[in-house]
């Protein structure tokens, strides 16, 4: 497929690392997606012009394939700090993410060819054909390799199982498994990753590692991710429904028990162990130890912390 030129305003530069060049490093410091496989490069396609809005670190160009909920939470995490391009089987939820960022969109094939990572944020089923969708085609007609290394968050994928998918044999993948709630990512709560490669651990914690940590373990870690979020999310479900249910019968007004679970409940869950410096939750876990109701959550803690970073909106009452 030709892709029409890179526009001026969009100064995508060629994978550092096909140059020869290395990244800048970064400090070490799944979501449910729209439905539709990303599994075929659009026909013209186009890389939309649009201004830029923020500067653009010299780090690695990351590429996020699939603007679902996932996609568009890291995108928009990103952009802010390093080159940083979408693309999606739907052109214009491409478009849409990519004009509200101020970053350009591509067909797949371009988009890998232009990037070093690729972020793949696809539902589980879609994953290998996105990534196959991500080839381009040789003037002399095959395919081209791409030497972007993708990278495969769907935590219920294995990543052993790509590899061997004959259509990504000579392709790069590696896994990045976030243990992750979308919105909490797109607040700014910070995320673990889990990979399994080591030799990519410090492009993938150059790309996200302002995120959060990007931990390095064995198959077997990388691919528990799955079941830990699993279980989180289970648990998380049951908390709330339980809260709503008994709140039901003090108030009234569903806002306000609406906010008692996203504001007070998510936001404790985010201060989670709690500061024993906080009077407040002090008073509290002390209620809780003199009814024989706690479970460790009282024991010594670290020092206060600041969680999210400075810009994160959960407060300390």
């Amino acid at each position: 497929m030709n892709h029409p030129a890179r526009s001026p305003d969009h100064p995508l530069p060629g994978p550092p690392h096909a140059r020869g060049e290395e990244p800048a490093p970064s400090p070490v410091p799944m979501a449910s997606h729209r439905e539709g496989p990303l599994s075929t490069t659009r026909p013209g396609h186009q890389a939309r012009s649009t201004p830029e809005t923020g500067r653009r670190s010299a780090g690695p160009a990351v590429g996020v394939l699939g603007a679902g909920r996932l996609g568009r939470a890291l995108a928009a995490r990103l952009a802010g700090r390093l080159t940083v391009a979408v693309s999606d089987a739907e052109a214009s939820a491409a478009d849409d993410l990519a004009h509200g960022l101020g970053v350009p969109a591509y067909g797949p094939a371009e988009l890998a060819a232009r990037c070093d990572v690729v972020l793949v944020c696809v539902p589980p089923p879609a994953v290998a054909a996105a990534i196959a969708s991500c080839r381009g085609d040789a003037a002399g007609g095959g395919a081209t390799v791409p030497k972007a290394v993708f990278a495969n968050l769907a935590t219920s994928v294995p990543t052993g199982r790509l590899r061997e998918d004959p259509r990504l044999r000579d392709l790069t993948v590696v896994g990045l498994k976030p243990v992750c709630q979308y919105t909490a990512v797109a607040h700014g709560v910070p995320t673990v990753f889990v990979t399994s490669v080591a030799g990519q651990l410090p492009l993938l914690r150059a790309v996200v590692g302002e995120l959060g940590t990007v931990l390095l373990g064995d198959e077997t870690v990388e691919e528990s991710v799955g079941a830990v979020n699993r279980i989180a999310t289970m648990a998380a479900l049951r908390a709330c429904s339980a809260l709503r249910e008994e709140l039901s019968g003090l108030v009234a007004d569903p806002a306000v028990i609406a906010s008692a679970v996203t504001n007070v409940f998510a936001g404790t869950a985010v201060d989670f162990p709690p500061d024993p410096a906080n009077p407040y939750t002090a008073a509290l876990l002390r209620e809780l130890t003199a009814a024989g109701d706690h479970t460790g959550i009282n024991s010594a803690g670290a020092a206060a912390r600041s969680v999210g970073g400075a810009g994160h909106p959960a407060a300390h009452p």
